[in-house]
């Protein structure tokens, strides 16, 4: 997959299990027969109104006939207003290029994999997933990718980080503009993964923003590494692909 969606929705007030739920029921299985593939669910820790979820696609043109095809086809049209009624705000999506194997996203699991897990429920074995947002000066991401892939990736994985991928904007111009998305040049996005929060808390408390000589946590990364970084701590879904992945068997 070449092309990844990371779309947050503001809902209404007390219906976020219920949209979650009924988006597992009928929203995986049918974006995958138009081409489009949901790997992540989520809810946001301390934002109860809100649903984060993760799509990808294989190119912008796969995108563009996947839109075409769903949004304008049947099952859409069954299903819409149901899910349109929980929902206040849709447009908050963040258009990017994955900078490494979606296989390290998902630990190569599939939609059947998961199947078999209740709808819109929530697990403690899927643990928490940390997007940070690297947003950097105009024309710097360059070099802010090269940090972060140099130094600052190899020591966050080192300290027990469980980095997932990282990814920035898609440039390619939005052939379907029903559906608006953010192409921010100056945005390196990286996404990674704990057991519990303890675990998060514990590792994001190392590091110091005073030691120039290895790279710190994203959060205490300042200049040059990042102009400005924020994080939003997502809580996947039982279903969700993008998750923690334990080691052992499963």
């Amino acid at each position: 997959m070449r092309v990844i969606e990371l779309r947050n929705y503001l809902l209404k007030d007390g219906t976020t299990g219920d949209f979650i739920r009924y988006f597992e029921e009928h929203f995986l299985f049918s974006q995958r027969d138009e081409g489009m593939h949901v790997l992540g669910q989520f809810e946001i820790i301390g934002e109860p109104s809100r649903f984060v979820w993760f799509r990808g696609f294989d190119s912008m043109e796969a995108r563009l006939r996947g839109l075409s095809g769903f949004y304008g086809g049947p099952f859409w049209d069954t299903h819409r207003d149901r899910a349109n009624s929980m929902m206040l705000e849709h447009h908050n999506v963040h258009l990017l290029r994955p900078l490494g194997p979606i296989a390290a996203l998902t630990g190569g699991v599939s939609l059947e994999d998961r199947a078999g897990e209740p709808p819109g429920a929530l697990s403690s074995d899927a643990g928490l997933v940390a997007v940070d947002f690297y947003r950097t000066q105009p024309g710097g991401v360059d070099r802010l990718l090269g940090l972060f892939e140099q130094r600052l990736r190899p020591a966050l994985v080192e300290r027990g980080h469980q980095v997932l991928g990282h990814f920035v904007a898609e440039r390619a111009t939005n052939d379907y503009p029903r559906l608006p998305v953010t192409q921010d040049p100056a945005l390196l996005v990286v996404l990674s993964a704990y057991p519990d929060r303890e675990h998060y808390a514990r590792l994001r408390s190392r590091g110091s923003a005073a030691d120039t000589d290895s790279p710190v946590l994203p959060e205490q990364t300042g200049p040059p590494v990042a102009a400005d970084v924020s994080t939003v701590l997502l809580r996947p879904t039982a279903r969700s692909l993008i998750r923690y992945h334990r080691t052992g068997p499963r």
